[in-house]
């Protein structure tokens, strides 16, 4: 085993595990705050993220998904 793939095997078990948690715990906060005005909570930042919308639908659904819900659980939102 050469040195560069033993340092690469390291850099992977020590913090591409921790980076990848971490992204997904900033993914699941985004995704909430983005999505308050759906579940009935003010969203102050509201204004600034409407254009984006579109573009998360596919994320949202991703989102619902990971959480174990099959279904949507805005029956106003189309994802599914």
């Amino acid at each position: 085993m050469s040195f560069l793939r033993l340092v690469n095997e390291f850099a992977n078990l020590h913090f591409k595990k921790p980076i990848e948690y971490e992204y997904a715990d900033l993914r699941d906060a985004l995704i909430a705050s983005l999505f308050l005005e759906f579940f009935g909570v003010d969203n102050p930042l509201g204004i600034y993220t409407i254009d984006i919308y579109p573009y998360l639908l596919e994320e949202f659904h991703n989102w619902h998904k990971t959480l174990g819900l099959e279904r949507s659980p805005i029956s106003t939102f189309p994802c599914c």
